[in-house]
């Protein structure tokens, strides 16, 4: 991997790993409130604790859901005017259409048109996704 391509993956998988780690952290914590005997008084207080828990959880995911349909729509972008694709539907919001309705569907087809699959074995943490002696066709 370049400096360039291992940093990013880096801070991706930093990102990713932290808000797994926050989210479940706060499922824990919010199943022991749940889970917990207490008085109504405290009852009342852990219920609220767990609404504001369950909020701060949804923000978490939402921001996340919404960070990786930017980096997914701005990759589509770059790879389009890389190679001069034009947009066929959608004119002018494609790729952020393509992010958001089937982010699975545009990340396959990015992969698709960056390397050749078919001949050479996609392999994890390479440089280029792909073994050693398999061409760039970037």
């Amino acid at each position: 991997m370049n400096a360039q391509s291992g940093s990013t993956f880096k801070i991706l998988a930093g990102i990713t790993i932290s808000r797994f780690v926050i989210t479940q952290t706060i499922s824990i914590i919010t199943n022991a409130l749940l889970l917990g005997e207490s008085t109504y008084e405290e009852a009342q207080r852990d219920h609220q604790m767990i609404a504001l828990l369950t909020g701060i959880t949804y923000t978490i995911n939402i921001a996340y859901a919404i960070f990786l349909m930017y980096l997914i729509a701005i990759t589509r972008y770059r790879i389009r005017s890389r190679y001069g694709i034009p947009e066929q539907n959608c004119r002018g919001c494609e790729d952020c259409c393509c992010a958001f309705w089937c982010h699975c569907c545009a990340v396959s087809q990015m992969a698709r048109h960056t390397a050749d699959y078919d001949n050479y074995a996609a392999k994890c943490c390479s440089e280029t996704g792909l073994g050693r002696n398999a061409p760039s066709i970037v």
